[in-house]
């Protein structure tokens, strides 16, 4: 009896009460998706995606890129690929260096007829080696701006002229 009663409190994860062990007995309900979740480390994590930030997943696109002037309107048009991307941030690779705190105007080209626009703020630029940048953003809204709508349109309707 004393010997299931220490299994039981040594099973026991500390914020469940007493009579909950891994989701069976008395007590309030598990968390099935607590349960069901392997638990790692967080170093085991970053071995298994290369380079990849907390909540960072790899991502591979082709974008188009505009900084985005004083008046708030893009400017000359340069490529990247995408590597990274997470809720908040997406990361990149162009052969153009971008200063942090500029705003910058994304069309991501996937497998759509359309690229899909995306708005950010430059949080980090470092060299990457062979001659390109690695370019952290941090996401915001996309502003109601007729100048990045008709941006959008345009490298929308070129990328239909390649193909």
């Amino acid at each position: 009896m004393a010997s299931t009663a220490l299994r039981t409190l040594a099973n026991r994860s500390p914020d469940r009460p007493l009579g909950t062990v891994g989701g069976s007995g008395g007590g309030w309900p598990s968390d099935p998706t607590r349960d069901a979740m392997p638990s790692t480390s967080p170093s085991a994590a970053s071995a298994t995606t290369p380079r990849c930030g907390p909540g960072a997943c790899a991502f591979r696109a082709e974008l188009d890129l505009a900084e985005i002037d004083t008046r708030g309107r893009p400017g000359t048009t340069w490529t990247g690929r995408a590597s990274e991307l997470s809720r908040s941030q997406l990361v990149f690779r162009s052969r153009r260096m971008c200063y942090e705190g500029r705003e910058v105007v994304i069309a991501v080209h996937l497998v759509d007829d359309r690229p899909v626009p995306l708005y950010g703020m430059i949080a980090l630029c470092e060299y990457d080696g062979d001659g390109l940048y690695r370019t952290r953003i941090n996401l915001l809204p996309l502003p109601e701006s007729e100048s990045i709508r008709a941006w959008v349109h345009g490298v929308g309707s070129q990328s239909h002229r390649l193909v």
